[in-house]
């Protein structure tokens, strides 16, 4: 039977006219987490620190929700 790959998890960020959206499978959130950090540090957009907390918290709720 073959393996169904699963959905990917999504959080969406809607702030003034930006849209973040962050998708990651099962055990890439780690990875997730980095790129989301990266995007943080950057000066180039308005997707600061506390942005990134948040998607981490529901990233973090998901995950347990998938558990």
């Amino acid at each position: 039977m073959p393996d169904k790959k699963q959905a990917p998890h999504r959080v969406v960020l809607v702030k003034g006219d930006h849209q973040w959206r962050f998708e990651w499978q099962s055990g890439q959130e780690i990875t997730a987490v980095k790129a989301i950090t990266e995007i943080a540090k950057s000066t180039e957009t308005d997707f600061d620190w506390f942005d990134a907390a948040i998607i981490c918290h529901e990233m973090s709720k998901i995950t347990a929700k998938a558990a």
